[in-house]
């Protein structure tokens, strides 16, 4: 039975949220929810070239007007660089000391059809791993230290990540890996490492007071999907941004429609 958790946004004055690869699509949703609703903020959007978030602003300035409630901020940021997250993590510290929310949303996605040789495929899953997941956990170790007690991250990931069934060995010595449930997709592999640091990141720093979360935006129409997805830009930021601002949204488990998602 899913699990529906009761309507309570923490709308705080004063609030820093860092927004990755936010200049389009999902992440561009999320910005433009979180503006509307945090009141007295500052949103960071971060892309691979800072034009792109300056453009994000502009056109977000001028499509929401009086309903800004926060400002808008960008920065260039390339997670699977270890210099460019430790400038954009400086640049933080010096600007405001500490933030409140990150919300991992840079990623890439292959498609295998696309994919033509054995070459590639290895090429093309070891970028979605790179950034997807070596990326990610890379801006969440950078930025750990500036997030405020209480404060959350939250992670865009997928339920095309979910874990079958499946013997592991049994599947290793028969060569039937993909049929027992091993992905072959590198985008789905990587969302898998992604849902698991989640959890297990949400344990270790418990005790810190921040909370780590999973949302699957699910099947959006974007660049990503190649704008074959069945949902909005709008209601696939929908789940991110409840996760961000919700008081009782449910940490260490993976969301998908506001609704816990049994993944493995």
């Amino acid at each position: 039975m899913p699990q529906i958790f009761a309507e309570t946004d923490l709308q705080k004055s004063n609030q820093i949220f860092v927004v990755t690869g936010a200049n389009r699509g999902i992440g561009y949703g999320i910005v433009e929810k979180l503006a509307i609703q945090i009141e007295n903020g500052i949103i960071y959007i971060t892309s691979l070239k800072e034009s792109d978030g300056k453009s994000a602003i502009e056109s977000l300035t001028k499509s929401l007007g009086e309903n800004k409630k926060s400002e808008l901020r960008c920065h260039q940021l390339d997670i699977t660089s270890a210099e460019s997250c430790k400038k954009f993590t400086n640049h933080l510290k010096e600007c405001h000391g500490k933030i409140d929310v990150l919300i991992n949303n840079a990623g890439v996605a292959f498609y295998l059809e696309t994919i033509k040789t054995l070459e590639e495929k290895y090429e093309k899953g070891w970028h979605s791993m790179n950034v997807n997941y070596f990326g990610t956990k890379q801006i969440t170790l950078n930025l750990l230290p500036l997030i405020k007690p209480g404060g959350r991250v939250v992670n865009i990931c997928s339920q095309l990540g979910k874990l079958q069934h499946h013997n592991n060995l049994k599947c290793l010595k028969e060569d039937t890996c993909t049929k027992n449930g091993f992905h072959e997709s590198p985008y789905r592999l990587s969302k898998s490492t992604e849902i698991s640091l989640t959890v297990l990141q949400n344990k270790l720093f418990k005790d810190k007071e921040i909370k780590f979360y999973a949302a699957c935006p699910g099947y959006v129409k974007t660049a990503m999907t190649l704008f074959k997805g069945t949902l909005t830009i709008q209601e696939g930021a929908d789940t991110p941004t409840w996760l961000a601002t919700n008081e009782n949204a449910p940490d260490g488990v993976l969301v998908f429609q506001r609704k816990i998602m049994e993944w493995y």
